[in-house]
């Protein structure tokens, strides 16, 4: 018996070096938001400091050895369902991205997924910069280059249900909740957003 293969993640840049894959300049917070492939050399000891503090180990369950860290995201980079995205406001690291292909993970189980449906997980720096409404900014750009992509038409995230200031940024960027589910790590309410429609010429 066939099993259809998973489809590859699209927005997946062909090269991982330090190239700047999106940028843009948002009035709403006076500066330029810009995202990048991870860097497992420079940024990725970073990024481990952040998971490991308790702002951060309720929900993302990724605290540990660097050595085991750094295999997870070397595996990441070679993965074509998956790849880890850094996010700069100002030219400064302030969050990271890790966008997946629904078809190879376990939500698929619990939703009615097309081919090239994604979802993704964000951690911001704890270093916050003092600018009103950056994560949500942050999110609406991080979108906007994904749905610049023509095979993206749903974004999805699934957030425990306890992490209410991630529901309450998903529903600020425009996302829907269409159900909670029981997954192998966490019980989780399902977001959903389409690709926003193009206004019609008049």
């Amino acid at each position: 018996m066939l099993t259809k293969k998973a489809p590859h993640l699209f927005c997946k840049p062909t090269k991982t070096n330090d190239e700047i894959v999106f940028s843009e300049f948002v009035d709403g917070i006076n500066g330029t938001i810009s995202f990048k492939s991870l860097n497992l050399k420079t940024e990725l000891p970073v990024i481990h400091n952040w998971v490991n503090m308790d702002y951060t180990q309720q929900y993302w369950q990724m605290n540990g050895q660097f050595s085991q860290f750094y295999a997870m995201y070397q595996c990441m980079e070679f993965n074509p369902y998956s790849h880890s995205f850094t996010g700069f406001f100002n030219a400064k690291l302030v969050c990271q991205f890790d966008v997946y292909s629904v078809f190879a993970d376990e939500l698929k189980a619990h939703i009615g997924h097309e081919d090239h449906d994604c979802g993704f997980h964000l951690l911001m720096s704890p270093n916050k910069v003092p600018v009103h409404g950056l994560t949500t900014a942050i999110v609406k750009s991080f979108l906007n280059y994904y749905f610049s992509f023509p095979e993206a038409k749903r974004m999805y995230a699934e957030p425990d249900v306890n992490n209410k200031k991630s529901i309450e940024l998903l529903e600020k960027c425009g996302f829907v909740k269409i159900k909670t589910v029981e997954m192998s790590y966490k019980r989780a309410d399902v977001y959903l957003k389409h690709r926003p429609q193009t206004p019609s010429a008049p």
